[in-house]
């Protein structure tokens, strides 16, 4: 197994203990966002130098951030929720938008 499918099923085991517990109940797995914090930079060195990430891995990275902006807006109290989003969110960018070269505009990297 390639250290990519690797960390996708460690992503896949994260999204599971972060979106459910969210979803249902507003929950905030801290631990877990620290991981996929740490999967995010991981995968930023595995794919250092590779023009783009896959279309699909791309996809749960942003689900995470999307669904957990999604659950905020249905909280009575979004603070924590929002922290952790916006702060992964940092994250995904280091990994989307690398520092140099710039991109290409208008042509995405995933």
């Amino acid at each position: 197994m390639s250290a990519i499918n690797e960390l996708e099923d460690h992503l896949d085991r994260l999204i599971i203990r972060i979106l459910p517990p969210m979803r249902a109940t507003k929950y905030v797995d801290a631990d877990a966002f620290a991981e996929l914090h740490e999967l995010v930079a991981a995968l930023a060195r595995e794919l250092a130098g590779a023009e783009s990430v896959p279309r699909r891995l791309a996809g749960k990275l942003w689900l995470v951030f999307t669904e957990a902006l999604v659950q905020a807006d249905h909280a009575r109290s979004p603070e924590e929720i929002l922290h952790h989003a916006w702060a992964y969110q940092d994250e995904l960018e280091k990994l989307f938008l690398p520092s140099s070269p710039p991109p290409t505009p208008g042509v995405a990297r995933y």
